[in-house]
């Protein structure tokens, strides 16, 4: 998910100005318990955000410094893109030619909203809010849709401009596609189609057999979906998102031997059309990440009700570090990929986002 949606979202909620509403859907946890009301308050009263910056002036200047070297730097990309790709997902460094690789909606145009208000270009923010306003999403670039990319990129870049700027058109494009992509999840389980055509109304996989999806993209929506039914009043997101973990939880129980053989250590690959695992051997990398990001982040979103994705989370964590986590010859922590039939000494860039997930958690 995008990574700016996240503590906006979580600020909004664990501040108390967001109310939950139609979370009923996940609030039963693993053992049939449905969290109690000093539980919730406990952590509520968990802070999120780092509020232990030091005084130091020379360090104020250095912090200050490299913010502005930030910034400075957003700009000179951005002023690129505006001027060779504005409008289109990407721009090609070396050639400053325009992209299309996530439907030509404008991936890059949508995922930089929230970082363009942040930084206080209001005239860029105003210039890139017409040109969302203009984006048809029942039409793209004549290839399928990769349902979890236009989830985090768009879906989530439109809900964050919206929470950041108040302008309601985010919301409503936000809404617009995220009704399109809900098509997706017609399918005999409620587990999204890795692949949809917006135009031709069809889903497929990306590569291999047609049902197949992996962990990572049936179990990011949750955020974002949880968030715009909040925002709408509309649980229809919501339960759609949940409706994921109820199938996973009730077609696939852990067998010793099984390629599903320790509990909250989910293989990468499963078949939509069944709902049951298919290979894959556990691990955080791509393929899975995700999936146990969202878990903890939704839980929090949720002002601690979703008692289901905690009871989730904990196992999950309870595996991973008699399973996955591995101290490397230089003593420090490594991930790795395994489960009980042994591990594989092997990691990859997408488990770069434990620490922090990690971090965050250990706040909650």
């Amino acid at each position: 998910m995008k990574c700016l949606l996240l503590p906006l979202l979580f600020l909004g909620q664990l501040t108390g100005l967001c109310a939950a509403k139609h979370i009923a859907s996940g609030m039963e946890g693993l053992e049939g318990h449905v969290p109690h009301r000093r539980e919730i308050a406990r952590f509520m009263r968990n802070p999120v955000q780092a509020n232990n910056f030091t005084d130091d002036e020379s360090l104020q200047r250095l912090r200050a410094h490299r913010a502005e070297d930030v910034r400075k730097g957003f700009v000179h990309a951005w002023r690129a893109y505006k001027k060779y790709a504005f409008g289109s997902d990407e721009i090609n460094p070396l050639t400053l030619e325009p992209l299309t690789t996530r439907n030509g909606w404008g991936a890059t145009l949508v995922d930089a909203l929230d970082t363009i208000h942040i930084m206080g270009l209001d005239d860029e923010f105003a210039e890139a809010a017409e040109k969302v306003r203009q984006i048809n999403f029942d039409r793209n670039d004549g290839e399928p849709s990769k349902v979890f990319e236009t989830n985090i990129r768009y879906i989530g870049g439109l809900i964050s401009a919206y929470e950041l700027s108040g302008n309601r058109m985010f919301l409503k494009q936000a809404t617009a596609l995220a009704d399109i992509m809900l098509e997706a999840f017609d399918t005999s389980t409620g587990i999204p189609w890795q692949m949809w055509d917006v135009q031709t109304g069809t889903g497929s996989s990306e590569a291999g057999p047609p049902t197949l999806n992996n962990l990572a993209e049936v179990g990011s929506y949750q955020l974002e979906f949880f968030r715009l039914s909040q925002l709408t009043h509309d649980p229809s997101y919501h339960k759609a998102a949940q409706r994921v973990f109820d199938v996973i939880l009730d077609r696939n129980e852990p067998r010793r031997g099984s390629v599903y053989s320790v509990p909250g250590l989910y293989p990468v690959f499963l078949d939509i059309k069944t709902g049951k695992f298919i290979n894959g051997k556990p691990n955080l990398g791509g393929g899975s990440d995700s999936f146990y990001e969202y878990l903890i982040k939704t839980w929090a979103l949720s002002g601690f009700r979703l008692q289901r994705n905690l009871d989730m989370w904990q196992e999950s964590m309870h595996s991973i570090k008699k399973y996955i986590l591995s101290r490397g010859s230089d003593r420090r922590l490594y991930m790795a990929v395994g489960d009980d039939d042994g591990l594989d000494s092997i990691s990859d860039t997408f488990t770069c986002f434990f620490p922090g997930t990690l971090a965050l958690a250990s706040r909650l």
